[in-house]
């Protein structure tokens, strides 16, 4: 009966190495849509850093992430790459909507203070 070769002496990279090597050949040249998630997620992060001081300041700010994605659809066409097969004016109403609505809230439900 043949025993396993002991973990140091396995031939190949592990999957955590291998796993570490494709994110790191990913990321080293990021794509335009990889700007835009980042930059959605630092504008999620500071309307959360905004909700300490008010909840309608951090709904504000939250609210300007949509908006910003809106601006960004309605932009030439280097900039249209990130979005593939859909309507570009669907996208920026269905955005500005949704600041609209947010914001709206934001100023209907009362403080609880």
């Amino acid at each position: 009966m043949k025993r396993p070769h002991p973990r140091h002496a396995r031939r190949g990279r592990g999957p955590i190495a291998k796993r570490w090597i494709y994110w790191k050949r990913r990321y080293a040249h990021p794509t335009r849509r990889d700007w835009v998630l980042l930059g959605c997620l630092v504008g999620a992060i500071a309307a959360a850093a905004c909700t300490f001081i008010d909840f309608r300041v951090g709904a504000v700010v939250l609210a300007v992430v949509p908006t910003a994605l809106a601006a960004l659809r309605a932009m030439p066409e280097p900039w249209t790459d990130v979005w593939t097969n859909r309507s570009k004016t669907v996208d920026i109403a269905t955005c500005l909507l949704f600041a609209v609505l947010l914001v709206s809230l934001a100023f209907i439900v009362p403080t609880s203070r």
